[in-house]
């Protein structure tokens, strides 16, 4: 199509269209890409959207963790209307850019936005992004590697957060959870473990990444999480729902 480019112009708005929701997004620039395109078009991940907006009810209080470029952000933020709130989480610099500049071309006041990492411990400390590094991949596998980062004049730090310890500093209750984290979410549901689950009872929803799991610490160990909290699942691709009993 004319109006896609090999790159993205910086000051370039597009105008998306997904079903029935009408949105703006910008990817600053970006390289263009598949999954920039499928965006652009109202066509990423299908069976995600309509998870999200089977699940997400008016009034209702998400918690999103990979907020990315705000794409299913704002569908949620549609989704939970004026009376209900979004908060997003993106560790990545650049896509915490990307992620706030499109929050604010759709006058999204019920999305609050954090830029941090998320680990499995009580949080505390930095990772360190490289100015231009996009995603948070090489970062996560460096964390599990258990390589160090020092800080240094051209990487940016992020602060790391502990979720429920995160949830209990800004005193948010979600009623539905969203994680696409690259794999971390074996650290949230290792948080989520102690006892988060049969207190707050959150419909979760999670990209399952089964290359980014060890072993002990893989899709069996979330599923038996799940069955010790009175939870069922269901997989819709390659999404894992969580319901409570």
């Amino acid at each position: 199509m004319t109006r896609l480019k090999s790159r993205i112009n910086d000051e370039f708005v597009y105008d998306i269209k997904v079903d029935d929701l009408d949105f703006k997004m910008t990817f600053l620039d970006y390289p263009f890409d598949d999954p920039i395109s499928q965006r652009i078009e109202g066509i990423r991940e299908p069976s995600t959207t309509s998870i999200i907006r089977a699940i997400v009810r008016e009034g209702s209080n998400v918690l999103e963790l990979g907020g990315c470029y705000g794409y299913f952000t704002t569908i949620m933020a549609n989704c939970v209307g004026k009376s209900g709130k979004v908060v997003s989480i993106e560790g990545t610099p650049n896509n915490f850019e990307i992620l706030s500049k499109n929050m604010k071309l759709n006058n999204l006041n019920n999305v609050e936005l954090y830029q941090l990492f998320i680990i499995a411990d009580e949080g505390g400390g930095n990772v360190f992004f490289g100015s231009e590094e996009r995603h948070a991949y090489k970062v996560i596998e460096t964390l599990r590697q258990e390589e160090s980062f020092n800080n240094s004049e051209d990487k940016v730090a992020v602060p790391c957060i502990q979720v429920t310890s995160f949830l209990d500093d800004i005193d948010f209750k979600p009623d539905c959870i969203f994680m696409d984290i690259e794999g971390s979410e074996i650290d949230v549901f290792q948080d989520f473990s102690n006892g988060y689950l049969k207190k707050a009872r959150p419909t979760v929803v999670f990209e399952i990444h089964e290359g980014f799991y060890s072993n002990g610490k893989d899709l069996n160990f979330i599923k038996n999480i799940l069955k010790a909290n009175n939870y069922y699942y269901r997989r819709v691709q390659g999404n894992l729902v969580c319901l409570p009993h």
